[in-house]
């Protein structure tokens, strides 16, 4: 188990590089050029997987890898936010099951925050409407 120094840093460090690619605006043709592979990139270093595993992952399988990473509510929130976002620029076969794994890591938030989230709800509706 790592100290709470530790825990913190690695913390922060999720934290921050998923504001790094939440930041990134998605193109289409940089999308499948290069934005794909810069964050699947980002998505080994920090979680040890990349949207193409998550393509072959049912929703149980990525919760489970998730929670081994030690994510707290926002860090389900923040990698929703990512996936909702990279869902129009994946393969029109993969964007349903994406947006269940979407709907499944919001849900996931949701329960772990302890608090009820207008907001939340709003990303849920919106990941099932793409499934």
């Amino acid at each position: 188990m790592l100290s709470k120094g530790l825990r913190d840093e690695e913390k922060k460090k999720i934290d921050d590089a998923f504001i790094a690619m939440l930041d990134i605006e998605f193109v289409p043709n940089l999308w499948e050029n290069e934005q794909r592979n810069k964050l699947n990139e980002k998505l080994q270093a920090i979680l040890n997987f990349t949207l193409d595993d998550i393509e072959i992952m049912n929703s149980e399988a990525l919760m489970e890898r998730l929670k081994a990473a030690d994510f707290e509510f926002q860090h389900y929130e923040q990698f929703g936010d990512l996936m909702l976002r990279a869902i129009p620029f994946e393969r029109e076969e993969k964007e349903s099951l994406l947006a269940t794994h979407t709907a499944a890591v919001y849900e996931t938030a949701q329960k772990e925050s302890k608090t009820f989230s207008f907001g939340l709800i709003q990303k849920i509706d919106n990941a099932k409407a793409l499934i």
